[in-house]
């Protein structure tokens, strides 16, 4: 019985902790609407010119970094081959770091004008757009004093990489690549790894959340705003982090709710305009459509409601007599624009859209033309569908009706070329051995599709010639990518041969991320088509001049990167480009090539994109864009 009365009495105490909780929560909620109602017209205003502004200057900037750091280190472009010495310029090093503390400010400068609007707001007070540009102002002359520049760490990583609170829609998003998400999730242990480092920066970044508050409503440095967070945020790390986390998730719902019912509402009025009542086409396009408003609405909004949650918080956990006395006075201050101001502003403005549009005509009015359609490349063949780098991946890809596809190759210590990714082949077998290391006969003794479900129990790792002759049958394009191992003998030269001897030497592009091997290629083949394959491709990729075309992560992929290598007549691959909505994108900026693990996706990704040029062509680049703002 005394059991029973325990455990009823913890169940009854959960309740009620349960219960307070949630109506913490709904009061919670009536004051981040009220903060917002006060002073909304004024918030949403300053987010979109500090928006637009900080993303154009951050853009220009990059740009003018990266040639600056090309001309200092005597480079007409950065890839893997020269990228260590270039960043590694003492003056690429003050031009990066004069980089950063520029992007903290535009960012500090969104935060703090956010932040004094709902200051404003929680004591019932209106503000104007004037008076939150100073307050932006004057937090970016604080955070310029070296003692706080610790606050770099908060604003552009820890927010970022977290994704707990975009504070700001103008810093970056950071995003690992496809090939490293790949490595985490192929690699045994380093996922659990990545999960542990990631819930050590949530639990950090909860106990300093009120840090940046701290700093740009008080009169403290940043250190000081550090303790501060942690004085406030004793006794209500739980209540804090679990808020956060159902605001996210109400938020998020929310926004797609919205998105969802706006893109049907228009699809459908769109296709009886038509006539159009193809119930493929509009699920197809509302899906694509969907996720783009999603993420406009999330950029846009993310910021002001993260920084208005955060703003009742801050003064919640504030004592009653110390709330207001410890806050910068002009926090509470409305300033009104002088005629001269507003004046001077508009003029400038007026001068800046001038100079811009200019600008923009000059360098972009190839996208008035229509772009052509790519192809899509099966990497490692469908390897969602079979097994990586396995004649059933081949077939799987041959079967949808592509035109390329793309292997990986090592060499066995007898000299047989074969297909596989990594240099052992303990993640495709389970057996850990090392290719260049063991013969033919013992690699092929291990069976590759075991893990998969489905009939792979028998498929092994084929060789090149057998994969080029099943290419070659079926009328497919092979990028043969150059792996090995430093101790290999005539390894390329071995390449070629099994090349030729297929007679797939027009059919063949021979890729690499090691430059070395690539420029050996050219001194074996002058003639075969090559592609340095980039995981960092910027400047004028067009110099390179030992390969043909050009194969680079998709993030790297511009317009006008595209444009200038189809006019030295080079040819632009993409990948690992494995979801849809990307798809659009890479089509407008005018790719040859998709390469993706996902070929059946991409290929109807593809067959629903929009090719015209002018106007449509650049809304998909734009709203790729904005899309791609928030944090």
């Amino acid at each position: 019985m005394s059991d029973i009365s325990i455990n009823g009495k913890l169940t009854k105490k959960a309740k009620n902790h349960v219960s307070k909780f949630f109506s913490g929560f709904g009061y919670f909620l009536q004051e981040v609407f009220i903060l917002f109602r006060q002073n909304f017209k004024e918030v949403m205003i300053f987010l979109l010119i500090s928006s637009v502004f900080t993303v154009s200057l951050t853009t220009f900037l990059k740009g003018r970094l990266i040639e600056f750091m090309m001309m200092v280190s005597g480079e007409t472009y950065i890839a893997p081959e020269n990228i260590q010495r270039v960043l590694l310029n003492p003056l690429s090093i003050l031009a990066m770091a004069a980089f950063v503390i520029v992007v903290t400010l535009m960012s500090l400068f969104q935060i703090a004008g956010l932040q004094h609007a709902f200051s404003m707001g929680s004591v019932g007070r209106n503000t104007n757009i004037t008076s939150m540009i100073y307050a932006g102002l004057h937090v970016c002359r604080k955070a310029i004093h070296p003692k706080n520049w610790i606050i770099i760490i908060f604003i552009l990583v820890l927010f970022p990489l977290t994704k707990l609170l975009p504070l700001s829609g103008s810093t970056f998003k950071l995003i690992l690549p496809g090939f490293v998400d790949q490595t985490i999730d192929y690699t045994k242990g380093l996922g659990a790894l990545y999960n542990a480092i990631y819930f050590i920066l949530i639990v950090f970044l909860t106990v300093y959340i009120f840090s940046v508050n701290s700093f740009v409503i008080q009169k403290k440095s940043f250190i000081q705003s550090c303790r501060q967070s942690r004085r406030l945020i004793k006794g209500h790390f739980v209540e804090t982090i679990l808020t956060m986390i159902l605001l996210t998730i109400l938020m998020n719902f929310t926004i797609n709710s919205v998105s969802s019912i706006i893109v049907i509402n228009y699809k459908e009025l769109m296709s009886w305009i038509r006539g159009n009542t193809s119930i493929v086409d509009k699920s197809e396009a509302v899906g694509t459509y969907t996720y783009m408003l999603r993420q406009i609405l999330k950029s846009y909004l993310s910021p002001a409601v993260n920084n208005a949650a955060l703003t009742v918080l801050f003064y919640k956990y504030f004592d009653g007599e110390a709330k207001f006395n410890t806050i910068a006075k002009s926090t509470f201050r409305a300033r009104k624009p002088s005629k001269e101001f507003l004046i001077t502003s508009m003029v400038l403005l007026s001068v800046l859209a001038t100079v811009s549009c200019f600008f923009v005509y000059q360098k972009y009015s190839f996208l008035a033309e229509d772009v052509e359609r790519p192809l899509v490349c099966a990497h490692r063949g469908d390897n969602v569908n079979a097994p990586e780098n396995t004649m059933e991946a081949f077939e799987l890809a041959a079967s949808e009706n592509l035109q390329w596809i793309e292997l990986d190759v090592h060499q066995t210590s007898d000299g047989v070329i074969v297909c596989n990714h990594d240099s052992t082949i303990k993640r495709v077998t389970g057996y850990n051995l090392a290719i260049h290391e063991h013969t033919f006969a013992e690699v092929r003794a291990c069976k590759v599709g075991n893990w998969m479900p489905g009939d792979y129990e028998h498929v092994v790792i084929p060789t090149l010639e057998e994969a080029l002759t099943f290419a070659k049958e079926n009328g497919l394009n092979v990028q043969v990518e150059l792996k090995g191992h430093s101790s290999d003998v005539n390894f390329e030269e071995n390449v070629l041969k099994v090349i030729n001897d297929t007679g797939m030497h027009d059919n063949v592009m021979v890729i690499s991320q090691n430059a070395a091997r690539m420029k050996r290629i050219k001194e074996l083949d002058p003639n075969i088509t090559k592609g340095y394959c980039m995981v960092v491709a910027l400047g004028n990729l067009e110099d390179l001049e030992y390969s043909d075309n050009i194969t680079i992560e998709e993030t790297y992929v511009t317009p006008e990167l595209v444009h200038r290598m189809h006019e030295q007549g080079k040819k632009v691959f993409c990948w690992t480009v494995d979801r849809d909505d990307t798809v659009q994108y890479l089509i407008s900026c005018g790719v040859d090539v998709i390469g993706t693990d996902n070929p059946i996706l991409i290929s109807k990704a593809v067959d629903k994109a929009d090719y015209s040029g002018g106007f449509m062509r650049v809304f998909h680049i734009v709203m790729h864009a904005i899309a791609n703002m928030d944090t």
